[in-house]
């Protein structure tokens, strides 16, 4: 645990030394640009790019001041212009269209932009008959005539001042009957035609047959019941979860909190039987000291409740080996059954190797004590390595970043 620790910081002081040298060559470099190789020349962007600055440190006379010059994008020539124009129709030609297999039959979407050339030349768009067709393109197939419609559709090219115009005609018609789209169109045109024509009337009666299809109309179903449901087994399937996770973690806390108590019980155990006192009233000892402790406003400790406990058994009548299976039987702690299991072979055997065992358990769980504590806190220093990595993340960002956004 500590080795990957030490070699996880040792990673960080790395990663730390390559972000300052990378930061100290791209200051040099912005020096060096900054003050030696820059001779008042700015390279502009290519045309349809747009404009771009620069900041700069200007001198003159006495003065110096800091000043953002901007410089427009490269201009095409008179003959470039032409030729992106031609471009644009072009594009214009073999976009237009969308989906639509040919001018003289569109029932879908046109595919009308706002650029051409990458960009580089702007386009608007007009129409002879208005309402039919969007200017993003999109049919409004509730105004299409039944028998279709010519529409002219003009396209006003800009390149900055330089203009060029357009012009190209369609035959819009409404959907076949023959596709979904048709059809749902259709059904569409007769229920606002009925809505329009019913508007006087206090209620809408939808049709039953469009264009020979007969149509059956039922109100979209509400699953709030169902999501009621959904939403309450999920939140009784959370409770559950949320009280099975505490109850484990409440297990786990007391469960530590007896083997914090644990080196002290032996030790008192070792120190009172070694001092001659019998198994049970070193118990009786033990529990008179806690309990009165606990009435002098102590803290309660689960380790020393076990053992009154154990204790209170004995007076009402339990003999001390059972009395002390029982508390090995009912303790989630491996080490109180050690305890348990230890004390009840010697109270068999008798009580020559007692004193030795319990002196050697005494070694052993402040050995354990010791374990823990360090665990707790390698277990807190992992914890810190997740912000740690947070603020080396916004180092970097902070110091790459705007390095990277001047190359």
């Amino acid at each position: 645990m500590f080795k990957n620790q030490e070699l996880t910081k040792k990673q960080i002081v790395e990663i730390l030394l390559v972000i300052l040298v990378m930061g100290v060559l791209l200051l040099v470099s912005d020096y060096i640009k900054a003050n030696y190789k820059f001779d008042g020349t700015i390279e502009r962007n290519q045309a349809g790019e747009g404009s771009s600055t620069e900041d700069l440190r200007l001198s003159f006379l006495d003065e110096k001041q800091e000043m953002t010059v901007e410089v427009s994008d490269k201009r095409l020539s008179k003959k470039q212009i032409d030729k992106a124009f031609s471009k644009a129709i072009k594009e214009i030609d073999k976009t237009y269209l969308g989906d639509n297999k040919s001018a003289n039959d569109v029932t879908t979407d046109l595919d009308l932009r706002t650029s051409y050339v990458d960009g580089l030349i702007e386009a608007q768009w007009k129409f002879d008959i208005y309402g039919i067709i969007g200017n993003n393109g999109k049919l409004r197939d509730e105004n299409i005539p039944e028998k279709g419609e010519i529409v002219n559709v003009t396209a006003l090219l800009y390149y900055e001042e330089e203009e060029c115009i357009y012009s190209f005609s369609v035959v819009v018609n409404q959907k076949s009957l023959d596709t979904l789209e048709g059809q749902l169109a259709a059904i569409n045109r007769e229920v606002e035609s009925i809505d329009e024509n019913t508007r006087t009337k206090s209620s809408l009666k939808l049709p039953g047959e469009v264009e020979g299809m007969d149509l059956v109309w039922k109100k979209k179903m509400d699953y709030r019941g169902l999501q009621l449901i959904l939403l309450g087994f999920a939140a009784v399937g959370a409770i559950l979860i949320g009280k099975r996770r505490d109850a484990a973690k409440a297990e786990k806390e007391a469960i530590e909190a007896k083997e914090k108590d644990y080196p002290m019980i032996v030790s008192e155990l070792s120190i009172l039987m070694g001092a001659g006192m019998s198994f049970r009233k070193a118990l009786e000892r033990i529990s008179a000291k806690y309990l009165a402790s606990v009435k002098n406003g102590g803290e309660k400790k689960a380790g020393f409740e076990e053992i009154v406990k154990t204790y209170r058994k004995m007076i009402d009548g339990l003999g001390e080996i059972q009395a002390l299976e029982e508390l090995g039987k009912n303790s989630e702690s491996k080490e109180y059954r050690k305890l348990s299991m230890m004390l009840i072979q010697n109270l068999r055997k008798g009580s020559k190797e007692l004193i030795s065992s319990l002196e050697k358990e005494e070694k052993y769980a402040f050995e354990m004590r010791k374990q823990r504590a360090l665990r707790a806190g390698e277990e807190a220093s992992t914890k810190l390595l997740l912000p740690m990595a947070g603020m080396l993340g916004i180092v970097i960002v902070v110091l790459v970043v705007p390095a990277i956004m001047q190359l």
